[in-house]
């Protein structure tokens, strides 16, 4: 349809030769005839209602402009007459001259809006520099009677008249709309769209559209990164259905999807995905629907944060709440006013205050009576002052007394520097001061009698030395240590051996003065020390009355026991300048004392230090004596009743030292027995025993068994059944042909432990002989349960048996007792015939001591051996 038509056909006149361009000049020239703009009023013409049509109307002819209306002429600033007969194009900006003069060659490229939005295009203005934004609308004129008759037909005034061409040219009408508003408007939704986009593009959180069935549409770079993916297009090409491949539960999408359908929006929705690697996120969601006319849902769309950092912060935060709230410290935190703004569980418990009863109300760290005035004021001042301060406390308690704590406070502070808060951390400190008071009582005194330890002992010596130095007064220590508890101990158990040691101490602190200190050392060792002593010996006065108190029997464990001390005794300053001189000379008086015989007390006196220096260098000389080869045995023989038939022979140690010469085993034995070198010494004396019986054995001169001592110390060593076994074996000693001899001590030790160990030596086929009996604590008892094959009587009853009628009534029993329980007797220090008789009229049939023949080394025995006496029966004793 050609819209314009009619009015061309109503005010351009008839065609005619040569009148083309006048024609169009005049215009006001109407063509007669009927027409449907008859009915307009008489004063109003058509070509006044193109005229004042905003539009500017123009028509060409082969480019060349034939006719304009006045919106023409207004849209490009010029005078008709200007216009009239110039090149439409050349109208435009160079830049759209070519694209009009295509539209003008194929109207379509203008108006068809079905195909393309009209194309606006830049018509410059005589009076301004700017170009005005214009769109084209061109039709082409046609004068052909069926283009009349479809006007006609249309109720449009035709074109008759009109040429149909003009040397062959169509005419072409073209309307020129003025653009400006719409250019403003495309150039502003350009704009917002670049705005728009600029957002989308750039924006920090996730964008997207999604359809409800869970595709992506749309998405945006941020989304792409929060994802894991390198572009928008790779996420929505990958992610297809959104409920299985990015949500971790596939049911949120359906939590979703039902908040977007009831509510039409969703926020702060949070959720786990999965990125393209495979690791888990959190995100939040802000959505809401897109929804057509019929209100039908479209497309979701909405943004994506990625909060797994706050997330971690939040489990972070609950972390440390938990923490906070399960530490043992009472924690609280003070606003700078002073007030409470929180408190853990310990800090409740620890102050007996619920969280209602301490929150936005005064702080009150501390208890103030128990401390200078002002202190918490101070606390906290200089942690405003210096950041922290640390201490110990007293903190109130409800309904109860302080408790000591162990207090640290903070400072908190802003980004600026200012202070926010205090953070105080308490921890009761009860149990460790407590701790501290045991701490310290253990260190300075005995847990089992609860007297004062060495350390404690010396200290309070060396307080008494220094008043006795200032007031010219003396001091006198008593060195203590308690006869036979050792004893007591292996007898009765150690448990008994501790009552004994309180039950001493009990006794010892009744007889000294309030000033005087009663302590134990170590073990079964006291001290008491007596300050500010005057002349005399009040030292043995005391002693005595330790004596007298100790001497009354001891009630344990439904036994009566007694133990008396051996008591040292010594001066300051007149034995001793020094705490430890004190100590050493008490010590070594007590020594003496133990080893005097009836005397329970001594006074320390300066030869006692030369003795004490000399069994000193004794001790250190028989350490030597074994790498030194100083030890040695000798012989002493065993005789049948004759006198003469040998039937075995007793090792007996010597050492010789390089010194003092032959020193006998009563000069060394106890020091070896005290330092422990009789483990050494014994297992020596056992395997050169058993050497030099072979020896002799080779030389067919050897008695029918050798015996070896074995000291209680030796007994009790856990490896004495091996080393036993360990010599037989390697020196071949028949076991029947080595006699051990034991002495009646190791029946008052542990009895069971006794038996198991005479035993398994049994069991190797060694003989056991108990030596000086009749001078121990044995109880016959253990007779029938020891399985010993001998009994030697001690030498101190045979000595006086043809004059003393006990003794030699004792010799009768043992002779006796021991035939009944089938033992051999074996007579020790038989020295003259007379004691020999008197021996054999009791029917006592073995015999050794020097009646017989001394001790003799092992040269000199080999010669008896040889020489003097017949060998007896292979049965050993």
């Amino acid at each position: 349809m050609k819209p314009w038509g009619w009015l061309l056909a109503r005010f351009l006149p008839p065609k005619g030769p040569g009148d083309g361009a006048s024609a169009a000049q005049d215009g006001r020239r109407e063509v007669p005839g009927p027409s449907p703009s008859s009915l307009l009023p008489p004063d109003i013409s058509h070509r006044d209602i193109v005229d004042h049509l905003h539009a500017g109307l123009v028509v060409l002819r082969g480019g060349t402009i034939v006719y304009i209306n006045r919106g023409f002429s207004r849209l490009t600033g010029r005078r008709p007459d200007r216009l009239l007969g110039s090149d439409l194009t050349s109208l435009f900006v160079d830049d759209d001259r070519a694209s009009v003069q295509g539209c003008l060659d194929d109207p379509t490229n203008c108006h068809d809006d079905r195909v393309r939005p009209s194309v606006v295009y830049r018509l410059r203005r005589l009076d301004r520099t700017e170009p005005i934004s214009v769109t084209l609308r061109a039709v082409p004129l046609s004068g052909s009677a069926a283009d009349r008759e479809a006007d006609s037909g249309a109720g449009a005034v035709g074109t008759a008249g009109l040429p149909e061409r003009a040397n062959g040219e169509r005419l072409l009408q073209v309307t020129v709309s003025d653009a400006t508003h719409e250019a403003e408007m495309a150039r502003a939704l350009r704009e917002s769209e670049a705005r728009y986009r600029g957002l989308f593009e750039n924006a920090l959180e996730g964008i997207y559209q999604t359809t409800p069935s869970g595709r992506y549409v749309n998405v945006n770079p941020a989304l792409a990164r929060i994802y894991g993916f390198d572009s928008p297009e790779a996420l929505i090409a990958a992610r297809t259905d959104i409920a299985r491949q990015t949500y971790v539960d596939p049911e949120t999408r359906l939590t979703f999807t039902q908040l977007m359908d009831q509510d039409g929006v969703v926020e702060n929705f949070e959720a786990q995905v999965f990125r393209k690697d495979g690791s888990v996120i959190w995100i939040t969601e802000n959505a809401r629907s897109i929804r057509d006319q019929d209100g039908e849902i479209l497309l979701y769309e909405g943004t994506v944060e990625d909060i797994t950092e706050r997330k971690q912060a939040e489990a972070d935060l609950r972390l440390m709440a938990k923490v906070v709230n399960s530490v043992h410290e009472g924690i609280v935190i003070i606003d700078r006013n002073r007030l409470v703004w929180g408190a853990n569980e310990a800090y409740q418990r620890m102050t007996g205050r619920d969280a209602a009863d301490l929150l936005s109300r005064p702080a009150r760290l501390t208890t103030p009576e128990l401390h200078e005035p002002n202190f918490e004021e101070t606390v906290l001042a200089r942690v405003e002052r210096e950041g922290h301060w640390l201490g110990e406390a007293w903190g109130p308690r409800r309904n109860a007394p302080p408790f000591p704590m162990e207090m640290s406070v903070t400072a908190v502070r802003d980004r600026d520097g200012a202070l926010t808060h205090y953070v105080a951390a308490c921890t009761d400190i009860t149990k460790r001061k407590r701790d501290e008071e045991h701490i310290r009582f253990q260190a300075n005194y005995d847990m089992l009698t609860h007297l004062p330890n060495r350390y404690l002992i010396m200290d309070r010596l060396e307080q008494a030395i220094l008043k006795a130095r200032r007031d010219g007064t003396r001091v006198c220590v008593l060195f203590l240590d308690l006869d036979r508890f050792k004893n007591i101990n292996d007898s009765y158990g150690h448990a008994a051996g501790d009552e004994l040691l309180k039950l001493v101490a009990r006794r010892l602190r009744q007889v000294v003065r309030m000033s005087d200190t009663v302590g134990r050392l170590a073990g079964d060792e006291f001290i008491i020390v007596l300050s500010d002593v005057a002349d005399g010996n009040v030292g043995d006065q005391v002693a005595e009355k330790i004596i007298d108190v100790l001497s009354e029997a001891f009630q344990i464990l439904d036994a009566e026991l007694f133990c008396l001390p051996s008591i040292g005794i010594t001066y300051f300053p007149d034995q001793a300048e020094s705490v430890e001189e004190l100590l050493r000379n008490a010590d070594v008086a007590m020594y003496h004392a133990k080893h005097s015989g009836d005397r329970r007390f001594l006074t320390f006196s300066e030869s006692m230090a030369h003795r004490s220096v000399e069994m000193m260098n004794l001790e250190n000389d028989l350490r030597h004596a074994l790498n030194r080869d100083e030890l040695e045995l000798h012989y002493q023989p065993k005789v049948a009743h004759d006198g003469r038939t040998l039937v075995g022979a007793e090792a007996l140690i010597r050492w010789r030292h390089p010194r003092l010469g032959l020193v006998g085993p009563g000069d060394f034995i106890p020091l070896a027995e005290e330092s422990g070198l009789i483990i050494p010494i014994g297992r020596w004396t056992l395997a050169t025993a058993c050497q030099q019986f072979m020896e002799w054995r080779a030389q067919g001169i050897a008695p029918p068994s050798v015996s070896v001592n074995v000291s209680v110390r030796q007994f009790n060593d856990s490896a004495l059944l091996e080393t036993v076994r360990e010599v037989l074996d390697r020196t071949g000693v028949p076991a029947g042909c080595l006699d051990l001899e034991i002495t009646e001590s190791v029946m008052t030790g542990d009895v069971e432990r006794a038996v198991a160990t005479l035993g398994a030596l049994k069991a190797m086929g060694v003989t056991l002989s108990i030596d000086d009996f009749g001078t121990g604590y044995s109880s016959l008892n253990y007779l029938k349960t020891f399985p010993i094959d001998t009994l030697k009587i001690d030498q101190t009853f045979v000595r006086d048996v043809s004059r003393d009628s006990k003794d030699a009534a004792i010799i009768a029993t043992i002779v006796s007792l021991a035939r009944n329980l089938g033992f051999k007797v074996v007579a020790e220090g038989v020295e003259s015939l007379e004691q020999m008789e008197f021996l054999r009229d009791n029917e006592c049939s073995l015999f050794q001591g020097y009646w017989v023949s001394r001790p003799l080394p092992v040269a000199d025995f080999c010669i008896y051996l040889r020489e003097n006496h017949t060998v007896g029966p292979a049965e050993p004793i």
